[in-house]
Order: C-alpha cells, then sequence, then structure tokens
C-alpha cells in the first residue's frame, strides 16, 4: 500500500499545484476586477470633483467680475457724488458771502438793501434784528411785520410773544411790537395790508402814517395816516388804541376782546379788524382772521400781510 501511495505522490503534488495555481489566478483576476471597479468610482469621483471645481471656478470668476464691475460702477457713482459736494460746498461758500454781505452791514430799513426780497438785518438806535424785506410790491422796500397764509402758526399768544415776536419771517410770523416801536418811534412810516379771502378776492388797505408807542405805553398805536386803496378802513376804531392780548387787557370794552376775538390787536370795542384772530375758513365769524370792509362782513381770511416803510421826503 505504501509503494502505491509512494507512486500516486507526484501525481497529487501535481494536481495541488495545478489547484493551488488556479486558485491563486482566480483570486488575482477577482482582485484585478475590483481594483478596477475601485479605479474606475475614483475616476469618476474625480471627475465629479473636478467639475464642481470648474463650476464653482466659474461662479467665483463671474460673481468678481460683477463686483468689479459693481466697483467700478461705484467709484463712477463716488465720483460724480464728489463733483456734486464740491459744486454745492462752491455754491454755499458763494451763499455764505451773499448773506454775510446782508447780515454783516445792517442797514437803517429795506429801502437800503438790494433789490431782492429775503431775509436782511435792520439795525435801529436801540437794537439790531433781521427782518423780511419785500423789494418787488408797491416799489420795494417794505418791511414784513405780519404774514399769515396756511394757518400753520398759532397767534392765539400772550403779551411777551407779541412784545418779543414769533414764527418764520420765510413763513407765518409776527415782527413784534417792540421792533415796531424801535423802528417807527424816529422816522415816519407808511403801513399797507394785503388781504385774500378763500374764494380768492384780493385786496389791499394803504395808510400814510403808522407809528407804535412803548410798552410802557402799551405799544398804543400813535399814528394811522390817510388811507387809500381797496379793502377798507377797518382800523379807523383802532387809532389811539393799546394792543391787547389774552393776559393783558387793554381795551375799552367790558369783555376782555383778545379772548372774545380769539387774537390780539389794537382794540377799542373789538373794533373791525382781527388780523391774528383764528386762521379758518368761515362765512361770518368775528374770532376768524378778519377785515369787515373788505366784504362788508365778518368771514375769515387765507391771506394777511401787513408791511411798513419809512417815508423819505
Amino acid at each position: 500500500m505504501d509503494s502505491t501511495f509512494d507512486a500516486r505522490m507526484p501525481s497529487m503534488e501535481e494536481s495541488l499545484k495545478k489547484h493551488v495555481a488556479q486558485s491563486v489566478k482566480s483570486i488575482e483576476d477577482k482582485t484585478r476586477e475590483r481594483l478596477d471597479v475601485l479605479q474606475n468610482l475614483l475616476i469618476n469621483k474625480m471627475d465629479t470633483f473636478q467639475q464642481h471645481q470648474n463650476d464653482q471656478s466659474k461662479i467665483l470668476q463671474e460673481t468678481s467680475q460683477t463686483e468689479l464691475k459693481k466697483v467700478a460702477e461705484n467709484k463712477e457713482t463716488l465720483d460724480i457724488l464728489t463733483a456734486s459736494v464740491r459744486n454745492v460746498s462752491a455754491l454755499s461758500e458763494k451763499n455764505n458771502k451773499i448773506l454775510a454781505a446782508h447780515f454783516i452791514n445792517p442797514v437803517s430799513s429795506c429801502r437800503h438793501v438790494a433789490k431782492i426780497s429775503g431775509k436782511y438785518l435792520i439795525s435801529t438806535a436801540e437794537r439790531t434784528f433781521p427782518v423780511f424785506c419785500e423789494q418787488t410790491k408797491f416799489d420795494g422796500g417794505w418791511t414784513v411785520i405780519q404774514q399769515r397764509f396756511d394757518g400753520l402758526v398759532d397767534f392765539y399768544r400772550n403779551w411777551t410773544e407779541y412784545r418779543n415776536g414769533f414764527g418764520n419771517l420765510e413763513g407765518e410770523f409776527w415782527l413784534g411790537l417792540e421792533q415796531l416801536h424801535q423802528m417807527t418811534r424816529n422816522q415816519p412810516h407808511e403801513l399797507i395790508v394785503e388781504l385774500r379771502d378763500f374764494q380768492g378776492n384780493y385786496a389791499y388797505s394803504r395808510f400814510g402814517g403808522f407809528e407804535i408807542g412803548s410798552e410802557s405805553e402799551m405799544f398804543k398805536l400813535k399814528k394811522l395816516g390817510t388811507y387809500s386803496g381797496t379793502a377798507g378802513h377797518s382800523l379807523d376804531v383802532s387809532l389811539d388804541q393799546k394792543f391787547s392780548t389774552f393776559d393783558r387787557d387793554n381795551d375799552r370794552d367790558a369783555n376782555n376782546c383778545a379772548e372774545d376775538r380769539q387774537g390780539a390787536w389794537w382794540y377799542l370795542w373789538c373794533g373791525y379788524a382781527n388780523l391774528n384772530g383764528l386762521y379758518k375758513n368761515v362765512a361770518d365769524d368775528r374770532s376768524a382772521m378778519s377785515w369787515y370792509h373788505f366784504k362788508q362782513d365778518w368771514r375769515g381770511l387765507s391771506y394777511s400781510r401787513m408791511m411798513i416803510r419809512d417815508i423819505v421826503n
């Protein structure tokens, strides 16, 4: 038996070698196939990654170009704005020079300023203060002392406010009784009152004289010259009357006319004028801003302007 086994050993060894060789080859083939699959997967992943990188790079490039374009546009806008600022600065400097010319050298009246309506500085013996000069209507040279046109400023105010003045010279305002006294005390003045109702009707009253007393005289209306114009003489009973406000009742009526008329004025027995009354569109209301002889009624007015000018020989 041993001799028989020994005789078969070579063939068995050869068969085992072949089997091992075939197994190794099979393993190598399978390993190679798997490596090929992995290689293909890796290649695909690399291609996908590269494509993503390319896409991101393209987006980044496009975004950069867009931003650069915006920067260029913003720079152009900035250049325009810078030039505009320079122009505004130059214009502001020019305006400041014009204003300085108006305000550094105050004058005694609006007769002595440029023929351009606007704010100027007036100097009297006692004080210096800004005014609005009307240089186009009625031959110019007028100082506006009262103006109303939209009702945005409350005119139902106390004595102190009427003495000192209130409002905006380029809007609605009352110049101030003390300023009126200082302007008219030593130099003869005339007065113009302009009016317009809510229907658009315009008229004016002109008076050849105008003088206001001191505060110790309760800012009495001391002079009122000859009347002319188209609005009627609604100041006739105001001459020689003291000024009244709701907290300083200087009228001759049993009641407080400033309270009854919701204003402030040179009231006698309240009288025919109430240009500092309430701003309202009404047909018949004595508390409204009104001038009776304008249309022979107490209609509310939409506009009033009082102006004075020094009289020269």
